[in-house]
């Protein structure tokens, strides 16, 4: 990893020890994602039994908990940057005695791993990288032949309203970093308070605005990059991953069949006719998800 990658990390961990997320109130608020889960792999035919997820980034843990309550046959790794998050993960799944889960100290980008995991979830992370792409090769070398991943990514296009209040903020505030966070977590309360037009229509999950974490964690992030589509595909195609399916944030289908999305066989045509990438840069672009939740299949070749 480069120095400026080096550094970046470093202020991300800075953020997050400082607001560890998610928050505690979102304990057991992933439970349908892990049944989700659970009913897709089955799909698959993939028996989940003895065998091996890894979830990287885990963050405080919430998601690694419903995970490894919904599966009780599998052995669950999670990996976060942070060592507060991690000691808050270890103390929730302690808490509801939990056995076969436990979380770890370690930083994507100086992943090591290769043909570890069955599965791999990597859920908000990837898109507070300092490579994303690089992050990307890394997740996929460390899946087994035939595992799966899931992502979680802010898309490009279905962001545009989050980017444009994290501009105001920022012009009021100064430029992102990690000084001076409790004021420029007053600055949005006092943006979303007073104006009109502020929503949360187009993020998923909504914001809850009095807690400090999801502040930071959506507004006031130290190095976010919103992705494209089109470039996540590509990049896990490049380590031979099989798009499988796409959903959004509540895991409802978004179809990578541009038929799906048109009714103009002129059209339909002429989409089909692009590579698998640009196809679904063209269902990004009309659709414009806020979240790019891929499913992806390694190759056993």
């Amino acid at each position: 990893m480069t120095s400026s990658g080096q550094d970046i990390a470093q202020r991300v961990a800075q953020m997050y020890n400082r607001y560890p997320f998610p928050s505690a109130q979102r304990r057991h608020s992933y439970r349908r994602h892990a049944a989700h889960v659970r009913d897709y792999l089955q799909q698959l035919g993939i028996d989940p039994a003895g065998k091996h997820f890894g979830d990287i980034a885990c963050g405080t843990g919430l998601i690694l908990l419903d995970y490894a309550q919904e599966f009780p046959e599998v052995k669950f790794t999670g990996f976060d940057i942070t060592e507060e998050s991690v000691n808050r993960a270890n103390e929730v799944l302690a808490q509801e005695n939990v056995t076969n889960a436990r979380a770890y100290l370690q930083n994507i980008m100086e992943l090591e791993l290769e043909s570890e995991f069955d599965y791999i979830l990597s859920w908000g992370t990837i898109h507070h990288l300092p490579d994303s792409e690089e992050g990307i090769r890394l997740l996929c070398r460390a899946l087994k032949p035939g595992g799966v991943i899931r992502t979680g990514i802010y898309g490009l296009y279905g962001n545009w309203e989050r980017r444009i209040q994290q501009e105001v903020v920022g012009t009021i505030a100064g430029e992102r970093n990690g000084s001076d966070l409790a004021q420029r977590i007053a600055v949005v309360r006092d943006f979303a308070r007073g104006d009109r037009n502020f929503r949360n229509y187009y993020t998923a999950p909504p914001v809850d605005l009095s807690d400090d974490v999801w502040v930071v964690d959506e507004f006031l992030h130290v190095w976010e990059n919103h992705l494209s589509l089109r470039e996540v595909v590509s990049w896990l195609q490049d380590q031979g991953m099989e798009i499988l399916k796409m959903t959004d944030y509540y895991d409802q289908e978004i179809p990578l069949d541009i038929a799906r999305h048109s009714t103009s066989e002129s059209f339909i045509e002429r989409v089909r006719q692009l590579p698998f990438a640009d196809q679904c840069h063209v269902i990004d672009m009309i659709v414009r998800p806020y979240w790019l939740s891929l499913f992806a299949r390694k190759s056993t070749q």
